[in-house]
């Protein structure tokens, strides 16, 4: 319901209210976790998931119920400026489940094969580990945690959090409903789905990290906002930092992609391959979204983001119609990679309108030099060496390079 968003903005302005809101916030989502578990639930029947894959979804469901949580008690700590904690806490679950699987897949203790079920189970006990450290990082400033669902208060907020529900339920929509429609428009819809998450994988990976730079950025664009303090200065690092990323990884993919598929999976095909390309162009967009789109949402432009993000929603279920069908998995990946440069460049264009920050050609200079310097070099690479594991290693070498000293 965009709570967390809502709450980021609002203690990173007003640190002083987190004692008094956050049993009442924590209260409220439980609530709204119910509600939510039970709509999926019932979808899932509808979809028509039983036996197993029911089970399975329903774990799920309490996995993702646990990672809203989690969520919450990061928005505040990032709110309070508790940076390192929060960096902490947002790769503590990765790390605890890359030990608990790394145990099981290379000690072979149970003596079985490994079950997709004993990946979903230590998903379940990682997340809850993680939500009891995030919690006892907080509780001294937040309090003690007790059930406080106050009908008032939590009306008021849910008015308060609906522009922001609105536009995570479109942004949700339009990055996860592609794999639904694959598997629901083709006859081998599960095969081509497939193909799709094989790159996709690697496409959430990246957007892991412009989020947790998002995260740091949210409450920092806010009281900058509060204190009426010139944001140009962090907008241009933060656009240099993400953006050059995103366009070292949309190049490094365009020529590399096929090698790091093949390293990665042992079944890889055409489609794999060029949906991953696809996707990776379209993490550019993705980077220009939590420079500018977080600093819409710091400063309530949340009317504004909420056109773009159903505009965006509009043009990924309609292109997904034409393109799937024709395309497959790569039809959907291109309609990713448009509806993402749609957003994007919609949020850059705002912020810099509203905000009149200019044009800062020196940076747009920049970022040219390094597009054809680093397409240059990568033409080299794939051209003279006949490693493709070495030509992708310098390729990373270099990349990071130029970025360095772009």
């Amino acid at each position: 319901m965009g709570i967390n968003n809502f709450n980021n903005r609002n203690i990173a302005q007003n640190q002083q209210l987190i004692g008094k809101h956050f049993s009442k916030l924590f209260s409220a989502k439980a609530l709204l976790a119910i509600i939510y578990a039970g709509i999926t639930l019932v979808l899932g029947l509808v979809l028509g998931y039983h036996g197993v894959d029911f089970w399975i979804l329903l774990v799920l469901v309490f996995n993702q119920v646990i990672v809203s949580f989690i969520l919450f008690a990061r928005s505040n700590l990032a709110a309070l400026h508790l940076f390192t904690r929060d960096s902490a806490v947002s790769v503590l679950d990765r790390g605890l489940l890359i030990i608990f699987c790394s145990i099981l897949l290379f000690t072979n203790i149970t003596g079985e094969a490994f079950s997709i079920l004993w990946f979903v189970y230590l998903q379940t006990l990682s997340y809850v580990i993680t939500l009891i450290v995030a919690l006892s990082l907080i509780w001294k400033r937040a309090g003690r945690l007790r059930w406080n669902l106050e009908k008032a208060f939590s009306i008021l907020i849910f008015k308060k959090s609906i522009p922001y529900a609105l536009f995570i339920l479109a942004g949700m929509l339009y990055t996860r409903i592609d794999g639904i429609m694959i598997e629901n428009i083709l006859a081998d819809g599960s095969t081509q789905a497939g193909h799709y998450a094989q790159g996709y994988r690697f496409y959430e990976a990246a957007g892991m990290f412009a989020l947790l730079f998002g995260t740091l950025l949210l409450p920092t664009y806010s009281r900058m906002l509060k204190d009426k303090e010139n944001v140009l200065k962090i907008v241009q690092i933060s656009a240099r930092i993400l953006m050059g990323l995103g366009a070292f990884a949309a190049i490094f993919t365009f020529y590399h992609g096929d090698w790091l598929l093949n390293w990665r999976y042992i079944d890889v095909d055409e489609q794999s391959v060029n949906s991953f390309i696809a996707l990776m162009i379209g993490f550019f967009g993705v980077c220009m979204f939590y420079v500018y789109g977080t600093l819409m949402t710091a400063n309530e432009n949340l009317k504004e983001l909420n056109f773009i993000a159903f505009g965006g929603l509009l043009i990924n279920v309609v292109l997904n119609f034409i393109l799937i069908p024709e395309f497959l998995a790569f039809g959907a990946a291109i309609t990713t990679m448009v509806t993402q440069f749609f957003a994007g460049l919609a949020q850059l264009i705002f912020v810099v309108i509203h905000f009149r920050l200019g044009m800062n050609y020196k940076m747009i200079a920049q970022f040219f030099i390094f597009f054809v310097a680093y397409i240059g070099m990568n033409l080299v690479l794939v051209s003279y060496l006949d490693s493709d594991l070495y030509a992708a290693l310098f390729s990373v070498i270099s990349g990071l390079g130029k970025l360095r000293f772009s």
